[in-house]
Formats: C-alpha cells, sequence, structure tokens
C-alpha cells in the first residue's frame, strides 16, 4: 500500500465530502427562511429593502447585535472548509491568498442571495452586514482548511496516523478530556473582569454535598461515568515505566478535575464546586481499580463490543428521558401529540447558536460511538450497507427515545432530534471506515 504521506482524498472522499458541501449549503438555505413565510407586499418589501443598507453604527451607537455578527460568521465557517477539503477547484487551491479571497466571495455571494431572498421573509431582517459576516466566516473556514490539509498531509498526519495505528485509546483519551472542559465551561463565556471573578470565588462550594443544586444522579452520569473512561484510559496510556501504576492515574485523573473545575473561576456563571471534583475522583478511581479488573474477566472479553453498546444505549437513554417526570394521566397523551415539532430544526430557530452547536455536539458524541460499535460488528456487510445499517439503527433509536419523551411532561417530541440521530449514526459508521482504512495503511 502507498504511504501515507503521498495520499490525497481518494475519490470516494472526495465525492464524500462534496455531498457533505452540497447537504450543508441547502442546511443553510433551510435555516435562513424557516419557517418559509414569505410576503410580497410593497411597503414590506420596501422596509426591508432600507433596512438592509443600514449602517451598523449611527452616530456613534451600534444598530446590530453580536451575538447575531457572530452567528453568521460561523454560519459559513464549515461552507469555506468543506470547499477547500471538498478540492473543487485544485486550480484556486494552490495558494493561502488565492483560498482565502476564493471562498470569502463566494460566501459574500451566497450571502448576498440569502439576504436578497430574506427582504421576502417576514420575521427576518435582511442586512448587508450579514452578508460580508458571511464571507468572512467562509473565508475564515476555508484558510483554516488550507492549513489542516497541508497538516495532515504532512509530518502531523503521520504523527496523527501513527497515533491512530497504534495508540488509538490516546486519541480518545484526549477527546474525553475536551468533553469534560466543555461541560464545565459551557456556554463558554470567558471574563477576566476582576469583579466577576471575585463572584465566582465568593459562589465556590467548598463544603461537599451541603445544598446540593444538580441532582446526584447527574453528577453520577456526567461526572462519574465519564472519569471512569477517563481514569481507565489514561491508565492504559502511562510511560512504561511507571509500571501502570493505578495510584498515579488517580491522582492526575482527579488533579485534572480540581484544575479544570478552578478554571470555572474565568467564566462568567459558572463558579467552581467541590462536588464535581468528588464525583469526578471517585470516577477516576473507579476507571483505575475497578474497570481493569471487570475487562480481564471472560464476559467482557467475548462480549466487549455487546457491553458498550448497552452501556452506551443506557447514557443515552437516561440523557433523553431524564428527569423521567412522567405524565399521571392518559387522557393527557393527545396534548403531549399536539406538542411534537415535526418541522425539522424549528427549535433551532429561536435558539442561540451557542445551546445549537452544543446539543448537536452532544447527539454527535453519544451517537457516534454507539454506530462506530455497530458498524465494527457488521464487518460481513460491505462500507455502504454498514453505514446504512448504522444510519437505520441511530434513527431507530431516536424514534423509540422521542416517542417516549410523549409521555414526559418537561420533554417535546422532535423530528430534528431523530434525524440529528441518524445523521449522528451515520457519521459513527463512517468514521469507522475511515479508521479502518488507516489501520491497513503501511507505514
Amino acid at each position: 500500500m502507498p504511504r501515507f504521506a503521498e495520499l490525497r482524498i481518494s475519490f470516494a472522499e472526495r465525492k464524500l465530502l462534496r455531498w457533505l458541501f452540497f447537504f450543508y449549503c441547502l442546511f443553510i438555505l433551510y435555516g435562513s427562511f424557516i419557517p418559509f413565510r414569505f410576503s410580497d407586499d410593497p411597503e414590506f418589501v420596501r422596509s426591508q429593502f432600507v433596512r438592509f443598507f443600514t449602517p451598523p453604527y449611527d452616530h456613534g451607537v451600534r444598530r446590530f447585535s453580536l451575538p447575531d455578527v457572530v452567528s453568521n460568521v460561523l454560519l459559513f465557517v464549515p461552507f469555506g472548509l468543506l470547499w477547500v477539503v471538498g478540492e473543487f477547484s485544485l486550480r484556486w487551491q494552490s495558494r493561502f491568498q488565492r483560498v482565502a479571497f476564493t471562498a470569502g466571495l463566494l460566501g459574500l455571494l451566497s450571502g448576498l442571495l440569502i439576504e436578497s431572498g430574506q427582504m421576502f421573509s417576514p420575521g427576518r431582517i435582511a442586512s448587508i452586514l450579514d452578508a460580508l459576516c458571511n464571507g468572512i466566516g467562509s473565508a475564515t473556514g476555508a484558510a483554516a482548511g488550507y492549513l489542516l490539509f497541508r497538516a495532515f498531509r504532512g509530518s502531523f498526519g503521520l504523527i496523527l496516523l501513527q497515533l491512530l495505528r497504534e495508540r488509538p485509546s490516546l486519541v480518545l483519551l484526549a477527546m474525553l478530556l475536551i468533553v469534560s472542559m466543555a461541560d464545565a465551561y459551557y456556554p463558554f463565556d470567558v471574563t477576566l473582569d476582576v469583579s466577576t471573578v471575585w463572584q465566582n470565588v465568593k459562589n465556590t462550594r467548598l463544603i461537599p454535598f451541603v445544598g446540593m443544586r444538580r441532582f446526584w444522579l447527574d453528577l453520577l452520569v456526567e461526572k462519574t461515568l465519564l472519569y471512569a473512561a477517563i481514569g481507565y484510559l489514561a491508565l492504559r496510556n502511562l510511560p512504561l515505566g511507571t509500571a501502570r501504576n493505578p495510584k498515579l492515574a488517580w491522582v492526575a485523573c482527579s488533579t485534572i478535575a480540581l484544575i479544570i473545575e478552578a478554571g470555572k473561576l474565568f467564566f462568567a456563571g459558572r463558579s467552581p464546586n467541590i462536588d464535581s471534583v468528588l464525583f469526578s475522583s471517585l470516577g477516576a478511581l473507579v476507571g483505575v481499580v475497578l474497570v481493569p479488573l471487570l475487562a480481564t474477566t471472560g464476559i467482557a472479553r467475548r462480549h466487549a463490543r455487546e457491553i458498550l453498546v448497552i452501556l452506551v444505549l443506557c447514557i443515552l437513554a437516561y440523557v433523553e428521558l431524564s428527569p423521567f417526570d412522567w405524565i399521571r394521566a392518559a387522557d393527557e397523551i393527545p396534548l403531549r401529540i399536539a406538542k411534537i415539532e415535526w418541522l425539522p430544526f424549528s427549535s433551532y430557530y429561536s435558539a442561540e447558536p451557542q445551546a445549537a452547536l452544543f446539543d448537536l455536539a452532544k447527539k454527535l458524541l453519544l451517537l457516534g460511538p454507539l454506530c462506530f460499535l455497530i458498524a465494527q460488528g457488521s464487518r460481513s456487510r460491505s462500507p455502504g450497507r454498514r453505514e446504512a445499517f448504522a444510519t437505520s439503527a441511530g434513527l431507530l433509536v431516536g424514534l423509540i427515545l422521542e416517542a417516549c419523551q410523549i409521555g414526559l411532561e418537561s420533554r417535546n417530541p422532535s423530528l430534528t432530534d431523530v434525524l440529528l440521530f441518524g445523521g449522528a449514526a451515520w457519521a459513527g459508521a463512517v468514521a469507522f471506515e475511515r479508521y479502518r482504512r488507516i489501520v491497513d495503511i503501511r507505514l
């Protein structure tokens, strides 16, 4: 087989990336016009046209929303990135400046077309500033894609490939630590204001289990189970000279949990809580002491994949169905059915961009590994059939869980979540196929 440094994106991968680019363009159009109300009233169109050219500042007063600017930039970052990695035009992707300029121009033109269409959409405010932000986001994504593309073809790519081949658990450990930080710092409102930091210091809870604001089972799932996996992976990846000392791994994981919790001081609205550290430390202890013992049992060796699938399904069911506030009477069911969100992504229309992205990342995190395992267990099928089977499994799981939410008072079933489950499942199956290819590459 060819060496990794000599590999280019294969035709199948390039085709896949181009399809992703195409579907992402459709997603942008869908999100830009939902809930699809249009009007050709001359007065309305004229007022929208006037707003389109409204300057961002009027006599020194800001006339735009910063979250709206950020969301318009972020929306087009994948647009530019997918355009680059899909290799639509190698001629224009030979130099960094050309890549950024071309993608920025494409994003700007696309943004202008969308904003022009929004002049006929009540509830939408057409703005040339949004189109400019789209161009900036596209140029940023293209620049990032260009740099990452070159990095993955160079020495960095070889190092990552070697890690994936020889120590994939180290890559998984890094991903779980990122998950821990994201959960601790969301919504990522960084602050260096002294008064805010001092307020977080005063709100720090140092006495364990006193005035717990969160249900203990939530901490058990989100902290203990997560750090049990982190502790086990940390133990497996200790340097050989340490002889995989469980005590060292536990101390390292507990220290990391303490540092992450202390980092909340620099995020507005987030204050350290000793309960989170204790539950994380308990999980790390389980991961370095109990999990290795269970992993050596005969049933774990014979049915490791099945056990992991069941575990992920249980976690997924807990996340989707908590706090388990079931309705008390059957006559409430018609009302609950009437609240089903049938229009895809309509809940994201009014949601904050960060909340929408965080929710999407959570579903990818839960469904991706599940369908990675499902695809791994169906090796007798062709890659296409494996991906279709995993996607069907994800859609089925999403449909069952959303149907169960009909019986919960605090949950609203959504077609959006079912589609996201299917998309995340497909992504997990594709990740398995790419991982298989990487393992088969000869260094």
